[in-house]
């Protein structure tokens, strides 16, 4: 594969509206498909919205993200459209905050948030994995993990070329979303999808501006504050030509690291 078209679906989630949430995600989806997309991403607890407060993920909710999670999955599996998408998920007694890959194969891939601030750790368990889907080179994060380099450079090197990341990111230190997307791209070789949510959702006001960044850091697409699906064609390939210098546009920064010099960074 050598073209990606992927589909950027923006919306801001009702809080604990499950099901008119997943409408929002099927019309788009149904978008997405007509447009001929092959990868649709959508934000961050997009079927829930973004609580905070452990109490309202009742059983109710809860039961009502999982089946609307099937509804998706057939939806998936109809349109030949691989999903992924941001939900809240049981983990025996806990919670994660997970990305969920949905292929129409029928093929399921949770990803659990590995970082996240104090906010959500008083609701969700931190995942420990990462993830690195191989037939589309779609290597999984999640939001607050793009302030860090690590979680995208160890996607990079399990052979992940475009980082998906849902996001439910505020206006509030918006800026950081701002630098550090294109950072992740450069610094990883690699495309950088980032699919925010959008507007004023209870005490919540979302950013938007979710984005597609090319290997070298520049942008193929950026969206407003609205409720919005965009489709771009990624080329996938200009990676593996970056990555192998057949295409010396950019720096080989995989191959030029001093991995022997790192061990500090386990402490």
């Amino acid at each position: 594969m050598t073209t990606l078209r992927v589909a950027l679906g923006q919306f801001g989630a009702e809080l604990g509206e499950v099901g008119r949430n997943l409408e929002l995600l099927r019309g788009q989806l149904g978008d997405a498909a007509a447009r001929g997309a092959e990868l649709a991403v959508f934000p961050e607890l997009c079927l829930s919205g973004y609580l905070l407060e452990r109490s309202d993920y009742t059983d109710a909710v809860l039961d009502a993200v999982e089946e609307a999670e099937r509804t998706i999955a057939a939806d998936a599996a109809a349109t030949g459209v691989s999903v992924v998408y941001g939900a809240p998920a049981r983990r025996g007694g806990d919670l994660v905050n997970a990305v969920v890959l949905v292929e129409p194969a029928g093929r399921r891939v949770e990803y659990a948030k590995t970082h996240m601030d104090v906010k959500e750790r008083r609701v969700f368990v931190r995942g420990d994995e990462f993830f690195v889907e191989e037939v589309l080179g779609v290597g999984l994060a999640c939001c607050y993990d793009l302030a860090f380099p690590e979680p995208c450079r160890i996607l990079a090197l399990r052979g992940a070329r475009v980082l998906v990341v849902p996001m439910a990111w505020e206006v509030e230190r918006g800026f950081v979303m701002d630098t550090v997307v294109a950072a992740r791209a450069v610094e990883n070789v690699a495309w950088v999808v980032c699919v925010n949510q959008a507007g004023q959702r209870g005490p919540f006001r979302f950013r938007g501006a979710s984005c597609a960044i090319d290997p070298l850091g520049s942008t193929l697409v950026r969206l407003g504050d609205e409720d919005v699906l965009e489709v771009v064609d990624l080329d996938v390939g200009r990676v593996d030509r970056l990555r192998d210098r057949r295409d010396d546009a950019g720096y080989p920064l995989l191959d030029d690291r001093r991995p022997d010099l790192y061990e500090p960074m386990r402490q």
